[in-house]
């Protein structure tokens, strides 16, 4: 008789993000520092050669697992988009750290503000804070905090700003 196995293990989502980088431990220092990430007890699994093979880390309530590049491997950075309280210390903490700045804070028309970074592993961060409910079910006001001067300017921007930081993360890692 088979027994009730959940199919997603608890604090999981059915998606979870997995890392691949040149340092997992670096890449978990700067997360910790940034992020307040927080490694979970037992998660480390390092193989013979001293590598990092699995680990999995907390951010707020989402899980993220990690593991070391190999020689010979090309860079597999990773796009995530964080929610958080306080994005302007959130970024600056970041950039304190070592990350690039590629996205001012800029609030958008939707009810958030949003900035982007380029950590120092190559990965690009969305850092979202929320700081207004839209009813989006209300096809004429959304309509209307779309289409304001101040909402196609914030659109603009975090476009050209989204192409520069790929450009910018393509000349980090080189490829």
């Amino acid at each position: 008789m088979k027994k009730d196995i959940k199919s997603i293990p608890d604090h999981y989502t059915a998606v979870t993000p997995w890392i691949i980088s040149p340092s997992s431990a670096k890449l978990i220092e700067f997360l910790e520092a940034a992020f307040d990430a927080q490694e979970i007890p037992n998660s480390r699994i390092v193989n013979a050669d001293g590598m990092i093979i699995h680990v999995v880390v907390k951010i707020g309530d989402a899980m993220v697992m990690l593991f070391d590049a190999r020689a010979g491997w090309a860079p597999t950075p990773v796009f995530l988009s964080l929610y958080v309280e306080d994005i302007e210390a959130t970024c600056q903490k970041a950039i304190r750290l070592g990350a690039t700045s590629v996205t001012n804070i800029t609030s958008l028309w939707f009810g958030e503000k949003v900035s982007r970074i380029l950590d120092p592993f190559g990965n690009l961060w969305w850092i979202n804070e929320r700081v207004e409910d839209v009813d989006f079910t209300n096809p004429e006001e959304v309509g209307k905090r779309a289409s304001t001067p101040d909402a196609v300017a914030g659109i603009i921007y975090i476009q050209q700003s989204l192409d520069e930081a790929l450009k910018a993360q393509r000349a980090f890692l080189n490829y």
